[in-house]
């Protein structure tokens, strides 16, 4: 009779173990074979309208779509593609030194949604803006420039970061319908293509992004681009400006940049103006994600004082 009740107790083992369901398993690096086909999902809210008349650009990923790219990636992967992504801002992640960095870095930490705050069912998935910027790099003067509420869309490469999908790198605010950002941040009034021998501001941030963190090109371009914002405030010994130029797509910031030559001075703020069309000369770097034109100078510009 011993024998009979191990075997008795052993086949009830099997019969358990056997029938027992696969562990569900959603999280970077996990065998997705791991997971259930008749797992059940709970089914998304209905992504919440545009606003009426907001032309968003061609493409444009709504929150659920971003987060489907961004959990397929793993570690400090990002995706190889930049995307606009479009949502409600639900709140933000503002630390205790917050108050003390945004006048510094002009960045803030959103989270946006499908759904807007006030819809009747309110998703619970969100997407990380991430160090979010103003237009085209510009910094945010202000908290007024994003507003919970607002529907926003922002420009970025996304990444996943330990289950956190969010923005990898350069971030910022494309378009809003908060009044206040458009009264700071005007539309883009267009960027004339490269001619030969020239790159655009998309093709330059595509040289950065081969490039380790901090690494600069070996190779010096010629970027034609837009000034979208001056960062630099007063002209001194040096002369040199930063400020931020785009085509329309991505931004790069010209730090430090020269006048005429790769140590020409300028001589008054007003040679570099929102608006002016120029050719930056130099070297391309990667500063941690944003592209940037190294040691170089403006080689033209449509600036009537340049």
């Amino acid at each position: 009779m011993k024998k009979y009740f191990i075997l008795s107790t052993f086949a009830l083992a099997l019969l358990f173990v056997g029938c027992k369901e696969k562990p569900y398993i959603d999280a970077p690096g996990t065998d997705s074979e791991l997971i259930p086909d008749t797992m059940p999902t709970a089914k998304d809210p209905t992504p919440t309208p545009d606003p009426e008349g907001f032309v968003v650009p061609e493409g444009t990923l709504n929150v659920y779509e971003a987060i489907a790219i961004a959990k397929k990636l793993h570690g400090s992967e990002k995706s190889a593609e930049k995307y606009f992504i479009k949502g409600y801002v639900t709140g933000f992640n503002r630390g205790d030194k917050f108050s003390e960095d945004f006048p510094k870095y002009g960045n803030d930490f959103v989270y946006i949604s499908a759904t807007a705050p006030d819809a009747e069912v309110q998703s619970k998935k969100q997407f990380y803006a991430y160090r979010l910027l103003g237009k085209f790099g510009a910094k945010l003067p202000d908290l007024d420039c994003v507003k919970e509420g607002d529907f926003i869309v922002i420009s970025c490469y996304l990444t996943n970061y330990g289950g956190v999908y969010e923005s990898s790198g350069a971030c910022f605010a494309y378009l809003s319908n908060n009044a206040h950002f458009n009264e700071v941040f005007p539309a883009f009034p267009g960027c004339p293509e490269p001619k030969e021998g020239e790159i655009s501001v998309t093709e330059a941030e595509r040289v950065a992004l081969t490039l380790a963190s901090k690494a600069t090109s070996t190779e010096t371009y010629k970027v034609r681009g837009v000034v979208t914002s001056v960062e630099t405030t007063s002209l001194g010994s040096y002369g040199n400006i930063t400020f931020n130029i785009s085509d329309g797509l991505s931004y790069a910031t010209c730090y430090q940049t020269y006048c005429k030559t790769a140590s020409g001075k300028f001589t008054n703020l007003n040679q570099v103006a929102v608006g002016d069309t120029v050719l930056v000369n130099g070297k391309i770097q990667n500063y941690n994600g944003t592209c940037e034109p190294y040691r170089a100078y403006v080689e033209e510009s449509t600036n009537p004082n340049f």
